[in-house]
């Protein structure tokens, strides 16, 4: 990128125009709080909220907070004046669209007290968040508090000064008793909404049941369905956005043409206007979020973690692999769509040609080994409750098993050309310890990780005919390798029950 080029900020907005939103925005106040400051918020939420703001007015300006602490990207944005760039691409080309929604940018760990004054002003009636499954503090077998987290108990010792996400929900809204924000979560988690509040009213009940009681009775937790792939932002990325705008920006954000967003209408406070820029308001949001939990992140997992044995480092090049896309078309419609229950306006073919068509999409280079990250988190909304639900059918899963098995293999932390990798994991330190333990064996690899109940239901784990064909594809992965296995599986539609 060529440092000649002046920096994106302010003062390039007026030779900038056509890669705006829209025409001039103003200077919004503060309205939401979004914790979990990332690509995909950048990509997906801002571009929204701006859009909003421009066909329907509305102080919703965003304050963007980072809850790790890693500074980068608030002195990133802080040198563009809070603006950056977001790079569309598709198979019709490139263009850059100009974001100026986000207003201020906090560090919390660095930042605490401002970050609490700012979700506790009373202009801001929103706080959103993606701060992944890992960031909620969740135990996913009560989907209620994790109590042992080290950040809860940090929290409940010290609810003045908290760390986690649930602390500072509750250590703002105590001080909100009478005009609540709504606490929307913005992460692919299955009931995202409702997880997020079981979450919050206990640790809030922990620290005082009658606050408990208060933010149970008085705070809204819609639940929402977010789809746009995002990739990371890379130098290549980085060149192609200064070609097109004649801009340096330090953190441009990718993503496809391709948008989606469901929202439970459900709002203390009032919202932008999402629903007259694309969004859908609906009342029940679970049969959209499932559909795109198990049909798009499904398969995304499972081309990620064969595609990283594989050999396949993009989404679109795994995809673009015959037997691959075979494979994937047969898991979604013998073996996903099925367990759908959706809108009679609903297409599932459609739905999945569509997806298929996405993950083609050669600009985007969207790296398996990213999406293959937290797989501890991801396996059972994306695929584990899919399978007992086949299994309940005494229908096929044969396929989603070799996607589980693949993770399993993944573990191993060598691919099938022998590359090695590390594993990005909340409990990556448990899953190399019991795949290195297993020796490669495959009877012990699967014993030992169905073992972990945090993962795997015991009732799933224990049931002969889901461990018969978890065998099955592990034999098939030692044997054949990934591709060899991609090849087989995606002729075969497997045992049922």
């Amino acid at each position: 990128m060529s440092t000649s080029l002046p920096r994106l900020g302010a003062a390039q907005l007026p030779a900038l125009q056509s890669h705006l939103l829209g025409g001039a925005l103003g200077e919004p106040a503060i309205g939401i709080v979004h914790l979990g400051l990332g690509n995909f918020h950048r990509a997906h939420q801002a571009v929204y909220t701006e859009q909003a703001m421009l066909a329907a007015g509305g102080d919703w300006g965003i304050c963007g907070v980072t809850v790790l602490d890693e500074p980068a990207m608030q002195q990133a944005l802080a040198e563009q004046d809070n603006l950056y760039s977001v790079l569309t691409s598709d198979r019709d080309g490139q263009q850059v669209q100009v974001v100026r929604a986000i207003r201020k940018v906090l560090v919390a760990p660095r930042q605490q007290a401002e970050v609490l004054a700012q979700m506790r002003d009373p202009r801001v009636r929103i706080v959103s968040l993606t701060v992944t499954e890992k960031g909620y503090c969740y135990d996913a077998k009560t989907n209620g508090l994790d109590f042992k987290h080290p950040a809860v108990q940090h929290d409940l010792l010290n609810p003045d000064t908290p760390k986690s996400v649930p602390g500072y929900l509750v250590a703002a809204l105590r001080t909100r008793r009478d005009n609540p924000f709504t606490v929307l979560s913005c992460d692919n988690l299955a009931h995202n909404g409702k997880i997020l509040r079981n979450v919050v009213v206990q640790y809030a009940h922990a620290i005082d049941p009658e606050l408990g009681k208060w933010v149970a009775e008085s705070v809204r937790f819609p639940c929402t369905m977010v789809d746009r792939i995002v990739p990371a932002t890379t130098d290549e990325i980085r060149d192609i956005v200064a070609r097109i705008t004649g801009c340096r920006d330090a953190w441009p954000v990718p993503g496809e043409s391709f948008r989606q967003w469901v929202i439970e209408d459900n709002f203390a406070a009032g919202r932008p206007a999402w629903e007259k820029v694309g969004a859908m308001l609906v009342d029940d949001v679970i049969p959209y979020e499932l559909a795109k939990l198990r049909m798009l992140n499904g398969t995304h997992s499972t081309m990620a973690y064969l595609g990283v044995l594989g050999g396949f480092e993009t989404v679109d090049q795994a995809i673009a692999d015959p037997d691959m896309y075979k494979l994937i078309h047969a898991m979604m419609t013998e073996e996903i769509a099925p367990t759908l229950t959706v809108p009679d306006s609903f297409d599932r073919a459609a739905y999945r040609d569509q997806l298929l068509m996405r993950y083609a999409n050669p600009n985007l280079k969207h790296k398996t080994m990213q999406i293959a990250s937290d797989g501890s988190l991801k396996l059972p909304p994306r695929l584990l409750g899919t399978i007992a639900e086949r299994i309940a059918a005494g229908a096929s899963y044969r396929r989603l098993t070799l996607a589980v098995a693949a993770w399993m293999r993944f573990l191993l932390g060598r691919s099938d050309a022998g590359l090695s990798y590390a594993i990005n994991d909340p409990m990556a330190a448990k899953l190399t310890e019991l795949a290195n333990l297993s020796g490669g064996d495959n009877m012990c690899l699967a014993n030992f990780l169905l073992g972990l109940e945090d993962i795997f239901p015991p009732a799933l784990a224990s049931h002969a005919g889901f461990r018969a064909e978890l065998m099955l594809a592990l034999t098939s992965l030692d044997r054949q390798g990934a591709r060899g296995s991609i090849a087989h599986y995606a002729g075969t539609a497997g045992l049922a029950g």
